[in-house]
């Protein structure tokens, strides 16, 4: 499988430790973490494990991309755990079509080569800008669960979405 897939503004690539620093600061951002399955990272050690686990993510299983953005490692798009897609964004790139742009070119790839047929998502209720881009790109709400996350002490919900690809 291909290490790297480019877009007309972007690159999706490999992470790389050298990401540390770009990938924090979405982390630790607040209203960037809103709706993550985990609370904002306090420090930048938690964002380094999470980066090596990414750098070490067996690719059986793990199917994940930085999103680079004019030079910038901005977020990352792909699936931590084969087959649920997950995406996240630095909050100065909101509203600029790049998710939209880092995720199509990212289930087109998933396309090409041919596994898995579905792709899922479990996205909080409340994160409406996510569920309309899945919705966009063709997911299709297939259940809802409520308490299903626990994150900083709050309850979260989930819809869980589907693809066939």
């Amino acid at each position: 499988m291909a290490d790297e897939v480019r877009t007309e503004r972007l690159l999706l690539r490999r992470a790389t430790m050298a990401d540390l620093d770009a990938i924090h600061a979405v982390l630790s951002d607040p209203e960037a973490m809103r709706y993550w399955s985990t609370p904002p990272h306090e420090n930048l050690t938690e964002s380094e494990t999470w980066l090596r686990s990414m750098v070490d993510a067996d690719r059986s299983v793990s199917d994940d991309f930085i999103v680079d953005y004019q030079g910038r490692a901005v977020g990352k798009v792909g699936c931590w755990r084969l087959p649920q897609v997950g995406f996240i964004l630095a909050r100065d790139c909101w509203g600029m079509g790049i998710a939209s742009e880092a995720l199509r070119a990212y289930l087109d790839r998933r396309r090409s080569i041919g596994a898995p047929t579905v792709i899922s998502a479990d996205v909080d209720p409340r994160n409406v800008r996510s569920l309309a881009l899945l919705k966009r790109h063709g997911f299709v709400e297939t259940s809802r669960a409520s308490r299903t996350w626990l994150v900083g002490g709050e309850w979260c919900d989930s819809i869980y979405l589907g693809l066939k690809l």
